[in-house]
């Protein structure tokens, strides 16, 4: 036994009837006393051990022998103990749960009883904290504060190994000295860059806000500053995404940032188009560049929700103005301009203006873009207007929202002004044609544009009051007069509200002899129904005409019947025809007949012609239609606007006759 080393683990217990399979506790026990504990296992060690065990088993053959000998004999005595009965398993999980619940146990009571240790142990110094987990029995049975502890064994450290903790300090305060200073310059030149950057940053907020810009915060970022560029009274979504953080780029310049707000400029574009061709386009401004002033960007991104906004709008109200012609097609809207051109509107891009060459009507385009974004803003007046007066009574029904007036305002306004130039062609064609005649005064015409004096608005701007002149109640005068005696008046009123169209009221002077023979109608309601009553009255006006310039002749003329007949024309039934009775009852009408053929201009034709179709004993074989005409005493003459004379015969042309002339030789008796 004293050749058996002390580290050999030896056991005394007599080998087991039977094997059983270790408990947890028995192998941590085993583990504790064979190999010292869990810190000095390792991997490697068990490999070491295990190959080393190998080696010894191939030298001891013998022994291998007798040991597996024994090993059969083992398997023998357990294979005959097999047949008994096998063990009860809930008894065993049983057993092994009270034995892990007593293990439990035994540590919390060991743990508890440390704790009280050293809760006692620092009950001298601190009373108060190691009270509190101290165990109440122990206060009963020891009380606190009557165990203490003291260092009684000297301290290791020498005088040399002193210094060289002082000189390791030393050397580590320096070290963590250099590193603070070298933090703290760091610290002063970022503090330093970052003052650099801050200051331009806020440089340019303040410049942003001496320029008008209102700066605000960002509700969803209260720490970001942002800029409101958009229109108050602007509909609610365009007027949400009219706000854009103000951001630092790291060298302290600004950019904006507009969320999810398109940040492409685009505006509104106009153009006239003749025959799907383009002969005039508004003006498109270039596009700021990325490095431009922010206030330039911020600008850019105003004009741009305000032109999407209007963009909307324009389509809003389109679909209740198809009366109109106006028409939607992809992303156009078009509508007329006049007989022969057509208005085109659609929301592009910007692009680069020096590419576009000039158009013949880019004037008239960029009048109309500029009078949309003017319509736009005055809506927008309206709108705060109404905000600001006191709301109606609270009812279930909802506010209406109705789209507002930029197209129709445009389309009256050019009804209006067509309808003006119609009237003005009409009176210059028809009053050179009278010219022609010769009468005396010639005929004349005044147009006069005015603004009916509109109800009182309170508290409207001068700049309001302008664009309500200019786009609602519209009127025009003119005053043709035809004679001394014979003046009407034709004003022409447009009105946005219901149908945005044009009417006509007409009047005669009251010294007109045409109020009882061609009364005015009271309103017309189109150009072409107001032409057809200035030609007729004009043509009834020439006849009146002629009746006093057949009585001025007949003062000096013979009143005998036989030869001149009554004296002068006299008026029939018809205004615009006369009469005249000659010797025996025969008699000739004259009528007088003022037409507007189209791309001819007026023509006023005159004929005069026996009551009868017999020649009263005229021999008429072999004569031609002039001669007929001249020997029969009828005939016809015309006074062209365009020409200012008759009609060309046989080659020459023929000296221009007064209105007197051919009435005179209308009235002569031939025979």
């Amino acid at each position: 036994m004293a050749s058996i080393p002390n580290e050999f683990p030896i056991s005394l217990k007599p080998k087991p009837l039977r094997p059983t399979e270790p408990t947890l506790p028995t192998l941590i026990q085993r583990i504790n006393f064979e190999r010292g504990g869990f810190h000095n296992i390792s991997e490697e060690s068990l490999r070491q051990e295990i190959a080393e065990a190998g080696r010894t088993g191939s030298r001891g053959g013998e022994k291998g022998t007798t040991d597996e000998e024994e090993e059969d004999e083992e398997d023998d005595d357990d294979d005959g103990e097999d047949g008994e009965e096998e063990p009860d398993r809930m008894k065993e999980l049983m057993k092994a749960r009270e034995e892990i619940l007593g293990q439990i146990d035994g540590a919390y009571q060991s743990a508890a009883y440390a704790l009280d240790f050293v809760s006692l142990l620092l009950s001298k110094d601190t009373p108060v904290q190691a009270s509190l987990s101290m165990s109440p029995a122990l206060k009963e049975l020891v009380g606190t504060g009557t165990m203490g502890a003291d260092k009684i064994q000297a301290s290791r450290v020498d005088a040399n190994q002193k210094a060289d903790n002082k000189r390791i300090a030393k050397g580590w305060k320096v070290q963590n000295l250099n590193k603070a200073v070298d933090t703290i310059v760091d610290s002063a030149t970022r503090l330093e860059k970052e003052i650099e950057t801050e200051t331009k940053y806020w440089e340019q907020v303040l410049s942003v806000s001496n320029k008008g810009w209102a700066i605000c915060r960002i509700p969803s970022e209260k720490q970001t500053l942002g800029v409101r560029f958009g229109f108050p009274e602007a509909a609610p979504n365009f007027r949400n995404q009219s706000l854009a953080a103000l951001r630092r780029n790291p060298d302290g310049t600004i950019y904006i940032e507009q969320g999810i707000t398109n940040a492409e400029p685009q505006t509104l574009r106009v153009r006239i188009q003749v025959n799907q061709t383009d002969t005039g386009s508004s003006s498109l401004s270039k596009p700021a560049a990325a490095d431009a002033p922010v206030e330039s960007l911020i600008l850019q991104a105003r004009n741009t929700i305000f032109n999407t906004e209007l963009w909307q709008e324009l389509n809003r109200e389109a679909r209740g103005l198809g009366a109109f012609g106006v028409r939607g097609i992809e992303d156009t809207l078009t509508l007329p301009l006049s007989p022969s051109k057509t208005i085109v509107l659609d929301l592009v891009p910007l692009a680069d203006s020096s590419t576009i060459l000039p158009q013949p009507d880019d004037s008239i385009a960029e009048g109309i873009c500029l009078s949309l974004h003017i319509l736009l803003s005055f809506a927008h007046r309206h709108n705060h207007r109404r905000r600001t007066q006191p709301p109606p009574p609270i009812s279930n029904q909802k506010r209406p929202n109705p789209p507002y007036s930029l197209l129709r305002p445009l389309i009256t306004r050019l009804n209006h002004q067509q309808s003006n130039s119609s009237l003005n062609s009409l009176l210059s064609s028809l009053c050179s044609a009278l010219s022609s005649t010769k009468i005396y005064p010639a005929p004349s015409y005044k147009i006069t544009h005015s603004s009916p004096q509109a109800p009182p608005i309170p508290n409207v701007s001068t700049s309001e009051l302008t664009v309500i002149a200019l786009t609602d109640r519209l009127e025009s005068i003119a005053n043709f007069v035809i004679t001394p005696t014979t003046t009407i008046t034709i004003a022409c009123r447009s009105l946005q509200v219901p149908l945005a169209g044009t009417s006509f009221h007409l009047s005669l002077n009251a010294e007109s002899p045409l109020t009882t023979t061609c009364v005015a109608p009271p309103v017309l309601g189109h150009i072409s129904a107001v032409e057809e009553y200035i030609l007729y009255a004009t043509s009834c006006a020439l006849a009146s005409n002629i009746i006093s310039i057949s009585e001025q002749q007949s003062e000096t003329e013979e009143t005998d019947l036989s030869k001149n007949g009554k004296a002068g024309w006299h008026l029939t039934a018809q205004p615009n025809v006369l009469r005249k009775v000659f010797k025996g009852g025969k008699g000739k009408q004259f009528i007088s007949s003022v037409n507007n053929e189209d791309g001819k201009g007026c023509k006023v034709r005159v004929a005069w012609n026996w009551m009868r179709h017999d020649f009263y004993g005229i021999d008429k074989e072999g004569l031609g239609a002039e001669e007929e005409r001249r020997i029969t005493g009828e005939g016809m003459y015309e006074w062209n606007s365009r020409l200012g004379n008759s009609a060309w015969a046989g080659g020459e042309g023929e000296v221009v006759r007064s209105l007197v002339d051919v009435v005179e030789s209308a009235g002569v008796w031939l025979t």
